[in-house]
């Protein structure tokens, strides 16, 4: 058990290294079936949003990065880890911060893609709301 605490703490500080050294800009697609079975969505529950998605084939860790950009939520993918066996797994990002939860809001979110490239594309998110209860 400790083994497996250890190779999951190493995991994390490997991710956390990745995301400190890259800067949001265009990353892989979301349309790319090796990283997800269908394209992440939004999911807002109640007050809280969360990026949603069923990782593809591709087995190991990756969490998107996002950051309110021009009055919009801006979701993109630059780098993943080699730790994990995630492939087919339901996995949630929460949205958190009342600057990004304002531009998700005021302008939508939208996922930035590499091609076509210089500056690659932002493509909508789509929102689902949170089945009401009779």
């Amino acid at each position: 058990m400790n083994r497996g605490l250890g190779a999951l703490s190493a995991a994390f500080l490997f991710a956390g290294c990745v995301a400190l050294g890259w800067r949001l800009g265009p990353g892989a697609s979301l349309t790319d079936p090796a990283l997800f079975a269908a394209p992440p969505v939004i999911e807002r529950r109640g007050d809280a949003y969360l990026l949603v998605w069923t990782q593809g084939s591709y087995p190991f860790f990756f969490a998107p990065s996002y950051e309110p950009i021009d009055g919009r939520l801006v979701f993109a993918l630059g780098a993943t880890s080699s730790s994990g066996n995630l492939a087919g797994r339901r996995r949630e990002l929460p949205i958190e911060g009342a600057r990004s939860i304002e531009a998700l809001r005021r302008g939508g979110a939208f996922w930035w893609e590499r091609s076509p490239e210089p500056d690659g594309t932002l493509v909508p998110l789509r929102l689902v709301e949170e089945p009401t209860e009779p």
